[in-house]
């Protein structure tokens, strides 16, 4: 703890030096915080961490295909792409 409190002495030197953080992590963290409530809300409560992870892998799945992805299609074993 003295040196999380001896951290706090050079803070005002250090905003003088390099500025205020541009872009902090909080509002994403909030953001995260605030889909997994919505997906634990609308879960049917029997499994809600099968049901995050099939929320989030369905998500990373749709962003992967919109960013123009490719992947083998396991029907005809040839490269696709979106």
């Amino acid at each position: 703890n003295k040196l999380k409190y001896h951290l706090l002495n050079h803070v005002s030197y250090w905003i003088e030096r390099f500025g205020v953080l541009a872009k902090s992590h909080v509002e994403e963290e909030e953001a995260m915080n605030s889909t997994i409530s919505l997906q634990l809300e609308h879960s049917n409560h029997q499994a809600p961490s099968k049901d995050l992870a099939y929320h989030f892998a369905s998500f990373e799945g749709f962003k992967f295909v919109i960013q123009d992805g490719c992947w083998v299609d396991p029907i005809t074993n040839l490269l696709t792409t979106s």
